[in-house]
């Protein structure tokens, strides 16, 4: 019964090293922070192959919790991140934190899902719609004058759509003057960066814990197990010698069933 309770025990605690563990952030403050950068951009997740566009300099963008390299962050409507180096968290709301522009196109086209026309097509645009800016990336050159998409959005039938549009074919881009506000400047301490995350386990130390719990198991089981086989075999082997002897006056006779 003891050596069942401690396989049940062994095995519990190896399947719950390698069940998959949530990523949980500590709570922390939301602030704005300053793009104090040119070629900051906004980015979807964690990795720089997944940027967005480049944010209008010297505006903000509402961070969340931190991570190593990155904050968590709004910018108008959009949720992504962006990287520490690039902005400036500060102490203070400002009363325009994101740029305001609007833009057309001269010539009917589509948003694209990515700065290139061989990319999926979100919505057609047609010269009356209004499109609201959000940054701008490079991509497919369409022409020899630049190689500049517009990330925006358009609303219809009451939806709101987001993609890229080549610059070339738009105009009337509103003016975006220099945000001047500013604030006292937060330290990490102030914003307790070092409470960031509970990050989860990686892959190679869930492997390291449990080969670390595996091992040890597996040996334990093989010593509870050993006893009885070796009690067992050395059994045998007696009861092999001692085999049973039968006498007949001056000779001893083996049982044929011991043979």
């Amino acid at each position: 019964m003891k050596k069942f309770v401690i396989v049940l025990l062994f095995v519990y605690l190896t399947l719950v090293v390698a069940q998959p563990q949530k990523v949980c952030y500590a709570t922390e403050q939301e602030y704005y922070a300053k793009i104090q950068t040119g070629g900051a951009y906004f980015y979807s997740s964690q990795d720089e192959l997944t940027s967005m566009f480049e944010l209008p300099y010297s505006y903000f963008v509402k961070t969340k919790y931190a991570t190593d390299k990155y904050f968590s962050a709004t910018y108008k409507n959009l949720n992504g991140y962006v990287k520490k180096e690039d902005v400036v968290r500060m102490n203070g709301t400002p009363q325009q934190p994101f740029a305001s522009a609007t833009f057309k196109a001269f010539v009917s086209n589509y948003l694209y899902a990515s700065p290139t026309q061989t990319s999926t097509t979100i919505i057609d645009i047609s010269t009356s719609d209004i499109l609201a800016y959000y940054g701008r990336k490079s991509g497919e050159q369409l022409n020899s004058q630049t190689n500049t998409w517009f990330f925006c959005s358009v609303e219809k039938n009451g939806q709101l759509y987001y993609g890229y549009i080549f610059s070339g074919i738009t105009d009337y881009l509103t003016n975006i003057p220099e945000n001047t506000e500013t604030f006292e400047v937060v330290k990490d301490s102030d914003s307790g960066e070092q409470n960031k995350q509970i990050a989860t386990l990686s892959t190679k130390t869930k492997i390291m814990l449990i080969i670390a719990i595996t091992i040890p198991s597996v040996l334990i089981l093989y010593f509870l197990i050993k006893p009885s086989r070796v009690l067992a075999s050395k059994a045998i082997k007696n009861q092999k010698r001692e085999k049973k002897k039968v006498h007949h006056g001056d000779y001893f006779e083996f049982d044929e069933n011991e043979l």
